[in-house]
């Protein structure tokens, strides 16, 4: 049976501790991570969302969402 999106991206949490959109999109081509947060909410996960600050290509600091399973 092939793995959602979702699966793909609890699995990612639970072997790193964390996951940002960037890294959706890279290791599990999950371009809408927080339409997949959303959707792994309603089956009951409880996330912690924490902004970060990262820099971009052109060197601006900027805020992204760093997702992890609370309790976890």
């Amino acid at each position: 049976m092939k793995k959602s999106q979702s699966d793909r991206i609890l699995q990612f949490i639970k072997e790193h501790g964390s996951i940002t959109r960037l890294q959706a999109a890279n290791e599990i081509g999950a371009f809408e991570l927080s339409a997949r947060i959303v959707e792994l909410e309603r089956q009951g996960y409880v996330f912690l969302k924490e902004p970060i600050k990262v820099k971009n290509r052109y060197g601006d600091t900027v805020r992204i969402m760093r997702y992890s399973l609370f309790g976890d």
